[in-house]
């Protein structure tokens, strides 16, 4: 009987062979491998539940099972993880998980980053965990080391420390005495690039000339915005982002706007946009707005919102600054799981102005004396920022 089974096992396709006796011990898992960029496994099967960890494309992961549109990812940890399968592809099925082998770690440094280069035979799951404002962790998951055949080499004094977590996996600790300034992994063939950003300079004569901003004016073409008293959010957007473009030009930072005129962009693409122009801050920028008519001139003030802990600063630093020059009132800096703030490659905040929802505050908002009253807060507020923390 065994060996019929085997002999079954063969011709079904499976790509490990077992022992028969060994059998029993394994469960089936499908390989599946992203397809996307920004690709999120989550803590359950839902496309609102919570981010556990984001995947660039060609991540080889093992599931064990399927709901809904999920696959459930088993990276051994003591919880299970979800992915939608739209954003894999499955390449076949095995009894047991194939870890991937690191050959090499390398830790150096150019002009810009820092650098841990983690060379595997595959590329599996991977999360970056900022442990607080100052340092990161990067955890590889199904990955062993080759401990016969790894090469490891430091070429840098900055503070790194490899070391394993709780379950055995690889962990690659980043701490610095300055705030991070964005980090991110790339896959550069069978590579992990875990990079980090080094902290920012700040200069005398022309403080931002060491800086490289994109300003996102949100919405644009198809996408209005909020639209009320025949004012569209997406025209405000571009007015006052053009307004803090010009501001920052001349503290001699390099600046680009995601948008130039009325046109429609994705959120992605303008994450990309920043991501492809080097960004050190990544500002968007936008109007609020109040489902609830009946109380929509109760709402009111500045918001910023911020969803890495390195970002906060940069977050808070803006709102108060607008506080303080601007009759426009405290809305929060708030915590929230948005597509152009959740990039870690530069620091990113979403500012929402006022609310264009309230008919006093839109009256300031479309004015142009107002708008350069709120672009210079804001430039301010980025000063504010890099001055008080690099």
């Amino acid at each position: 009987m065994k060996k019929i089974l085997i002999f079954l096992l063969l011709l079904s396709g499976l790509n490990f062979a077992v022992f028969a006796d060994d059998i029993d011990t394994y469960k089936q898992y499908t390989i599946i491998k992203t397809t996307n960029n920004y690709v999120p496994l989550r803590d359950s099967a839902s496309d609102n539940a919570k981010r556990f960890s984001h995947l660039e494309k060609g991540v080889k992961i093992f599931s064990d099972e399927t709901k809904n549109n999920f696959y459930r990812v088993d990276l051994g940890l003591d919880k299970y993880y979800w992915i939608n399968k739209k954003d894999v592809d499955v390449t076949s099925k095995v009894l047991k998980k194939e870890p991937a082998v690191i050959d090499e770690i390398k830790i150096f440094e150019n002009p810009k980053y820092y650098i841990a280069k983690i060379k595997l035979t595959e590329i599996p799951p991977y999360n970056e965990i900022e442990t607080s404002e100052n340092s990161v962790d990067f955890i590889i998951y199904d990955a062993i080391l080759d401990k016969e055949k790894l090469i490891q080499s430091i070429e840098t004094n900055a503070d790194f420390k490899i070391s394993k977590d709780e379950f055995d996996n690889l962990k690659i600790s980043y701490f610095s005495q300055k705030p991070l300034f964005g980090h991110s992994v790339e896959i550069d063939k069978n590579n992990l690039l875990l990079k980090v950003k080094k902290p920012f300079v700040y200069g005398e004569n022309k403080p931002l000339e060491n800086l490289t901003v994109v300003i996102d004016p949100g919405h644009g073409g198809d996408d209005p915005g909020a639209v009320r008293y025949n004012l569209k959010e997406k025209d405000i957007n571009l007015d006052i982002s053009k307004k803090i473009k010009s501001r920052l030009k001349k503290l001699g930072a390099k600046v680009y706007l995601t948008r130039e005129k009325d046109e429609y962009k994705g959120l992605y693409e303008r994450v990309d946009f920043a991501k492809d122009k080097n960004a050190d801050i990544f500002i968007s920028i936008h109007q609020n707005s109040y489902s609830d008519v009946k109380n929509k001139n109760k709402k009111e003030g500045t918001s910023v919102f911020y969803y890495n802990k390195e970002s906060f600063k940069l977050a808070d630093e803006i709102k108060n600054s607008v506080l303080r020059r601007t009759s426009l009132k405290d809305d929060g800096t708030n915590l929230a799981s948005l597509a152009v703030v959740r990039a870690t490659e530069p620091v990113s905040v979403l500012v929402e102005c006022g609310y264009i929802a309230n008919k006093k505050e839109s009256e300031k908002l479309s004015d142009s004396k107002f708008q350069n009253k709120l672009a210079k807060a804001i430039v301010i507020g980025v000063k504010n920022y890099l001055r008080n923390n690099f």
